[in-house]
């Protein structure tokens, strides 16, 4: 399958494509990596689609819209297209729209792609717009595991569409990232891992500092670095070191790519209400303290305990997020 991913802007991200499994800057045909990959044959979490037949392709629709260049001919069998931005607004609608995608590449299937629960459409007529924009495409799609799927915001876009959202799991490169970064040698002590926004901070370094205190445990805090100028390889070397992997992020509607990446590299998630939260992790995940708490001691006192919950999430995680297991969902929706 010949998957391209379009986005009607990506800050940062130029567009790509992929051969062989590498990633290829279009402009220069150099190995592409930009400030979240690993490497140009490891994206982060929705990239990996373009890396599942390992020659995908990655369209950021406004460096060439913007410029009034022509997008590139390319035979695609399926377009996941993201237009959540300024492709939304009314002067700009004709340049971005499914019909345009259409006149382009006639043959091949349009699919709106949904890449935040909340887009950003502050913009005058935008949310009436993306709806419109949903009922233009072939299929709306997102990724979603479990309970995500049946999120509020989810049922109204489809209420609104008249069309039934189609769910993969968010893909991982898991065999890269452990034949890489992948060691059981861990000091046993707490990484304390805060997402950027304010909101999903949780209680998540005031319980690390109160376990670490109590039980005499190392802490060592994100913001002691500076993650932004950190290459990913190096803050992901820093944070597998520790055995346990705090996170309370109070939110639930994000999938928890982090969770994923600490469940491939042999740490244990402690605390979060993201998606892969419960799945991986499911006895330690929530904000429960006193709960989290309880099974913290257990593991402090049970080697067994700790091996029995790192084998169970890496289980888990090839079940769940692997290669293979997306590919299978999106062969059996789009054949």
């Amino acid at each position: 399958m010949k998957i391209g991913l379009f986005w009607d802007n990506a800050i940062n991200i130029k567009s790509y494509y992929v051969k062989d499994g590498t990633a290829y800057d279009f402009e220069n045909n150099k190995p592409y990596t930009y400030h979240h990959t690993i490497s140009a044959q490891c994206f982060p979490s929705t990239h990996n689609i373009t890396f599942l037949w390992g020659n995908g392709v990655f369209l950021n629709l406004f460096e060439y819209i913007s410029k009034g260049q022509e997008l590139p001919d390319l035979d695609l069998d399926i377009i996941f297209y993201a237009n959540e931005r300024q492709g939304l607004d009314e002067h700009n609608w004709d340049s971005y729209s499914v019909e345009c995608m259409r006149k382009k590449y006639p043959n091949t299937t349009i699919v709106g792609w949904i890449k935040e629960v909340y887009a950003s459409t502050n913009g005058v007529n935008r949310e009436a717009n993306r709806i419109q924009f949903f009922k233009d495409c072939d299929y709306v799609h997102t990724e979603a595991t479990n309970y995500m799927k049946t999120l509020p915001e989810f049922l109204n876009i489809e209420k609104l569409v008249g069309k039934k959202i189609q769910f993969t799991n968010q893909p991982l490169n898991i065999d890269y990232l452990y034949d890489n970064f992948y060691s059981n040698d861990k000091i046993k002590g707490i990484f304390a891992y805060i997402p950027n926004v304010d909101e999903r901070h949780g209680k998540t370094y005031e319980f690390a500092k109160y376990i670490g205190e109590k039980y005499d445990l190392p802490v060592f805090y994100k913001t002691q670095i500076n993650s932004l100028e950190l290459s990913q390889i190096d803050f992901m070397k820093l944070w597998s070191q520790y055995l346990f992997h705090f996170n309370l992020d109070p939110l639930s509607q994000h999938p928890g790519g982090q969770c994923c990446q600490v469940a491939n590299l042999g740490c244990i998630n402690i605390g979060g209400l993201n998606e892969s939260h419960k799945i991986l992790f499911p006895n330690t995940a929530g904000t429960d303290l006193e709960k989290l708490e309880k099974e913290i001691v257990e593991l402090l006192n049970s080697p067994e305990k700790q091996f029995e919950t790192i084998q169970y999430a890496f289980n888990k995680l090839n079940e769940v997020y692997s290669f293979k297991t997306v590919k299978t969902q999106l062969e059996k929706l789009y054949k």
